[in-house]
């Protein structure tokens, strides 16, 4: 019995049960490269400032922005030191 496998309907059957995550590219100049959880801390960051262009101020608001974007929230201690980092307090 011969039987041959079509490779492209198995990658695409493969990516229909594990879709690409929604990540952003890491930043290679990042000062954060090398802390522990750094390429998400860069994710988080600039999620946090595209929200802030969008008006958005309070924590629970960034935390769910972040949450819709990324699948997972993020706590108020980062926000907060997203803050410091910013300048925003």
């Amino acid at each position: 019995m011969n039987v041959e496998i079509n490779r492209d309907l198995l990658k695409n059957f493969t990516a229909l049960f594990s879709p690409e995550p929604k990540l952003l590219p890491p930043v290679a100049d990042s000062s954060l490269r090398g802390r522990p959880h750094w390429r998400r801390i860069t994710q988080v960051f600039q999620i946090l400032d595209e929200a802030t262009k969008d008006g958005m101020v309070s924590y629970p608001t960034l935390i769910n922005c972040v949450r819709e974007a990324t699948g997972k929230g993020c706590s108020r201690k980062l926000i907060s030191k997203w803050k410091l980092e910013r300048g925003l307090r």
